[in-house]
């Protein structure tokens, strides 16, 4: 976590800024007691004591923590963007970041684990009726740049969702779209050969995109295919035309 509350008075304070002075912290979420922790390799970040039972403070990552702090000073300095916060407290969720992209209530989730399809549901469900817009982004993947890849299954309900596409964040607020064009693998049949689906994909990449400035909000019904339950729900995504 990159921030924390003051028990003092409450205040939110960013772990770059604080100091063991500032102590003791807690956490937004579940209000247990969080350990300053800042070092010459890590980033500043709030650590809970163990055991942790918050959902918010089992695991987190090195690289999730430089991503969403990448990503919101990016937005952060953007002129069409206002009210940037990290680790906004919404109740039910807590996006890594949110801000009003051109008067747009958005929230930014930096996915870096492999979240089930299930929750990734219920969170873009709550931010809809919430009235927030959403984006979630995985990083970038090596393996994308290859003739074929096979997404996982959170990859597969986020390109179900956005209408197919994924977006794979980059740096900063610039991400990479991404098509999964279904692939027929060839079978030789003891009588004739055949083509069969695969569950490997053909990524199809788009041009890099700016949070700021190529998205909108965009509305959707509840839907279901291939499997996933798609709730109703308000997507931050891209403008562009297709490209596959």
């Amino acid at each position: 976590m990159l921030t924390a509350l003051r028990q003092s008075d409450g205040a939110k304070v960013a772990a770059w800024e604080a100091s063991k002075a500032d102590r003791p912290f807690l956490c937004h979420t579940c209000r247990s007691l969080l350990t300053l922790r800042r070092g010459s390799v890590i980033a500043p970040h709030f650590a809970h004591q163990p055991p942790v039972t918050c959902e918010y403070g089992a695991g987190e990552s090195e690289a999730h923590r430089r991503a969403k702090l990448s990503v919101y000073e990016s937005l952060k300095a953007h002129p069409a963007v206002s009210k940037c916060e990290l680790e906004r407290d919404l109740g039910t969720v807590r996006p890594d970041v949110s801000a009003y992209v051109g008067g747009v209530p958005v929230a930014v989730e930096v996915q870096l684990s492999a979240l089930p399809p299930g929750k990734l549901a219920y969170r873009t469900a709550e931010y809809a009726r919430k009235g927030i817009y959403v984006l979630w982004l995985p990083p970038y993947a090596p393996g994308l740049g290859r003739a074929l890849y096979a997404p996982r299954p959170w990859e597969r309900w986020l390109h179900a969702a956005y209408f197919g596409r994924v977006y794979y964040w980059l740096e900063g607020s610039t991400v990479r779209p991404v098509h999964f064009r279904r692939y027929y693998a060839p079978v030789r049949g003891r009588t004739r050969d055949y083509e069969k689906l695969s569950g490997r994909k053909v990524p199809l990449e788009g041009p890099a995109l700016s949070i700021a400035t190529d998205f909108a909000p965009k509305p959707r019904a509840a839907w279901s295919a291939e499997g996933f339950q798609i709730p109703p729900a308000r997507l931050f995504a891209d403008t562009r035309a297709d490209w596959y």
